[in-house]
């Protein structure tokens, strides 16, 4: 596994702790802040699976 392939998962798990995290403030505090959070966090899930999805490919093709 190359770092491209952690850095995707590093990335990705990130972004699942930071939709938990923006899922706990929108349920605390009401807050329109829980949600941007949130959708931040979906945008770091997608561009980890973009990147992972990249890497593969380029593993793929060497073998």
């Amino acid at each position: 596994m190359n770092k491209g392939m952690m850095a995707a998962i590093v990335i990705e798990l990130v972004g699942i702790a930071t939709i938990g995290i923006g899922i706990g403030i929108e349920l605390a505090t009401k807050v329109d802040f829980g949600l941007v959070v949130t959708t931040t966090g979906s945008c770091l899930v997608a561009m980890g699976g973009v990147i992972w999805g990249k890497f593969i490919c380029v593993t793929r093709r060497r073998e």
